[in-house]
Formats: structure tokens, sequence, C-alpha cells
């Protein structure tokens, strides 16, 4: 995982690509153009956000940290955790958590969050970033909130391009602006009974982990 933003932009683009391409008759050439072209127009997304999330972060957050250019996500840390990181090189997580999820907007429109006492379950912690999950995908942002900078796999550091060094722990608690590429992008969006999110919206992210482990599933 060399360049994991360009990864994830093909991830959440290719679905819709594909879709429009029978299995016989695929022009990969014209896939590459429109994964470029896609890049392109996230990129300028995230420029374009930048000022707001960062005055945002600014005035919100008491001690504001930034990802990179490239991802563009500022956050802070509310509780460091306990215990151990979770090994990455083992395969992919199980969590339970507490979210709350704000629009950027001079309400702070919350459109999810768990009930007190009651944590969000996920099997595995790509349902929250798998755009498949209708209604359980939280955006790509999460993925960058959860792993670490990087992993050590036979002998070779893989940059994963996480928020923290080690990602997040058992007891982490974490805020986290960020632009709406790495939220529901472009078009409307709506979880459960929450109201609607417009496309294009910023999004803040507070998520506390209640218990991270090894899926079964891997």
């Amino acid at each position: 995982m060399k360049n994991i933003t360009k990864f994830l932009m093909a991830f959440l683009c290719l679905g819709m690509i594909f879709a429009s391409c029978s299995k016989d008759n695929i022009d990969y050439d014209a896939i590459n153009e429109k994964i470029r072209q896609e890049q392109i127009r996230q990129y300028k997304t995230k420029k374009q956000q930048a000022q707001a999330i960062k005055d945002y972060a600014a005035a919100n957050f008491t001690n504001p940290k930034f990802s990179s250019d490239s991802i563009g996500i500022w956050y802070e840390v509310l509780n460091e955790g306990t215990g151990d990181p979770f090994d990455y090189t083992t395969g992919i997580p199980k969590i339970s958590v507490n979210y709350k999820g704000e629009l950027m907007d001079n309400n702070k429109t919350v459109f999810a969050q768990t009930k007190e006492g009651t944590p969000a379950n996920y099997s595995d912690l790509r349902i929250t970033y798998n755009e498949t999950t209708q209604g359980q995908f939280l955006g790509a942002c999460w993925f960058f909130a959860f792993v670490p900078e990087s992993i050590n796999s036979n002998g070779a550091e893989k940059k994963l391009l996480g928020l923290l060094p080690k990602g997040l722990k058992k007891g982490s608690k974490i805020k986290l602006a960020t632009p709406s590429v790495w939220g529901f992008d472009n078009r409307d969006y709506k979880i459960g009974d929450g109201p609607s999110i417009p496309a294009n919206s910023p999004l803040v992210y507070e998520i506390e982990v209640v218990n991270i482990e090894k899926a079964t599933s891997n």
C-alpha cells in the first residue's frame, strides 16, 4: 500500500465504473482515465474545503493536529487509551464504539450517534468504510482514524497513513474533521432516521473505542 490515498479513491469509484461495463467489453484505458479524473476531482474538493476545516478545528479543538495535505483531516486525541495497539499484520479488527457524527454547519447538526450505554458493534472494521454496507457506511475517514501510520510486514515498512502512530486502541477517543471525500463525498446520504447529509459536506466525528480485537473472519 504505497499510496493508500490513491488506493481508497480507486476502491470507492471502481464499483460505479465496473457496474457500467459488461464483463466482455471492459475498456481498461477508459477505466484508468476515469480513475485519474476522479483523483483530480477529489484533490480539488479537498483543496476547496481545506481552509474551512482548518478554521473549524482551530475554533472547536483544544489541541488540533493536521494529518497531511494528501489526507486533509484535522483531529485531536481526547484519550490515548490503554493496552497494546491492534496488530494489523494479523488481519482486520472487529470494533465496539461510541460515536457521534455531525455536519460542520452552524448548528452542528448530528446526523448519527450511538445511544448512551449502547455502543455500536462492527464485526469487521471495513464495514465502516466499505460503501457497499448501506446504513453502516460511515466514511473512509474511519480507516485513517483506526489504522496506524505504518506497519512492518515481513521486514518491510508499509505506509497506511493513519492519523496516529499506533492507531486507535481500547479506550482511545478521538475527534476529527474530514473533507467530504473521506465522508459521503458528492451525493446526498442518510443514516437510519437521521437528517439528510447534503452532498459535499465536510464531517465531524467523535469516536470512542470501547473494544477492539481480531475479527473472527480473519
